[in-house]
């Protein structure tokens, strides 16, 4: 089994998305938002993202489940409906939630940054 087969980001027509925004939610409730518009830095995240492997909550893992709100990205797909929330270790794209590996959202933060300082 592809680790593609539970993203559901790999179907989305992505030529329709024209701008990325992303609301980080900090442990004291204060929030940064970036924009992210130009097309490499786009592909570069949605890249990230496709690579993800979304783990499909189901009865088996359940119990697994750890949401963390204190750190959270909300990633919203300007010409998408979906949205993206990334927690430490869950994740949920429109309604359908998911477990994540911890790394992920340290992965993505070193993304973000890699993007901002460029």
């Amino acid at each position: 089994m592809s680790v593609f087969t539970q993203n559901r980001i790999c179907g989305w027509d992505i030529e329709n998305i024209s701008a990325i925004e992303i609301e980080y939610s900090f442990p004291d409730h204060e929030k940064e938002l970036y924009l992210f518009n130009k097309s490499k830095d786009m592909e570069k995240i949605i890249s990230f993202l496709k690579n993800v492997n979304f783990i499909e909550l189901n009865s088996s893992n359940v119990d697994s489940l750890e949401i963390n709100h204190d750190l959270e990205y909300k990633i919203s797909f300007k010409g998408q409906r979906d949205r993206v929330y990334l927690c430490e270790k869950a994740a949920s794209i429109g309604k359908t939630s998911f477990l994540l590996d911890p790394n992920v959202i340290r992965e993505f933060k070193l993304l973000l940054n890699d993007i901002i300082e460029q």
